[in-house]
């Protein structure tokens, strides 16, 4: 389920664009240095929004560096780094260590396997420094799968399992006083990306016989009207929720992953479903 909260970086200006770059490029040495190789395959753009929406709510000390890398081994490539590209990190690893095992118990694939082995220790690590936290996310998506497992056109309630995730992912501190609205503001995404998520595989696990939530509706008439409907429905309380956070540094590039990245690859989809359609009609 990663992929979807990214930006749409043709409406970046250049600052804009290489503000951004440096929340990835930090968010890439912190797995690094946290996890080593293995915590870097697991880098998303996803988690680089959470670096940039936690630093612009809380504002922390931040340090700017240029260093060269693996990837970038001719120009040095500027970076940022303050504790919440540590603590993105951490979530990073979870849980694409969650969704190897997901992966792998729906798919029983070699390669989900070998990303599970891969990444238990790490996840390991990321889960002892923050041991409640990861316990919670792990009691919500064992809740979920045992609910896909048993009730698998329950929409409703796999949306809010995984909204209840992403609320555990994205809240730093549940004490503070803005950890209400943030947390409002991380269910609606996480039901935004979940159904995007299934939207995007349901043709697949209806081949493969794996369950997915929107299975009872597909084929009705106004679907995908239906579940745009939807998406837009999530993503304008994720929005709303947004508005109400007193963020001012990065808000544009945060507005521009909201209302208008995470529906790129929606576009993309429906795209693709349309010129299918229109070859089907010739």
């Amino acid at each position: 389920m990663f992929g979807y909260v990214i930006a749409n970086r043709n409406e970046l200006s250049p600052a804009q664009l290489s503000r951004y770059r440096a929340c990835y490029c930090g968010l890439c040495r912190a797995l690094g240095g946290r996890f080593g190789a293995v915590g870097r395959m697991t880098l998303t753009y996803d988690m680089a929004f959470l670096v940039l929406l936690l630093s612009a709510l809380y504002e922390p000390d931040e340090h700017s560096h240029e260093k060269r890398c693996a990837m970038h081994p001719i120009a040095a490539q500027p970076f940022i780094a303050n504790k919440f590209t540590d603590y993105a990190a951490d979530m990073n690893v979870l849980l694409a260590f969650y969704s190897a095992k997901d992966d792998w118990q729906d798919e029983r694939t070699p390669s989900a396997a070998l990303r599970s082995l891969l990444l238990r220790r790490a996840a390991k690590k990321a889960s002892l420094r923050n041991l409640q936290k990861s316990l919670a996310i792990g009691r919500e998506l064992r809740a979920l799968s045992r609910l896909e497992a048993e009730a698998p056109d329950d929409l409703d309630g796999a949306l809010n399992c995984f909204g209840r995730v992403m609320a555990l992912v994205m809240v730093f501190d549940p004490t503070d006083y803005w950890s209400p609205t943030l947390g409002r503001m991380a269910e609606a995404l996480g039901r935004f990306i979940y159904l995007m998520d299934a939207y995007e595989d349901l043709e697949g696990d209806i081949a493969h016989h794996r369950p997915n939530p929107l299975k009872a509706m597909a084929g009705s008439e106004g679907f995908d009207g239906q579940v745009h409907g939807m998406l837009v429905g999530h993503m304008g309380e994720c929005a709303l929720e947004f508005e109400r956070l007193p963020i001012v540094e990065d808000a544009d590039i945060l507005r521009n992953i909201l209302y208008s990245g995470v529906w790129t690859r929606h576009l993309a989809l429906t795209t693709k479903k349309r010129e299918a359609g229109n070859k089907r009609h010739d």
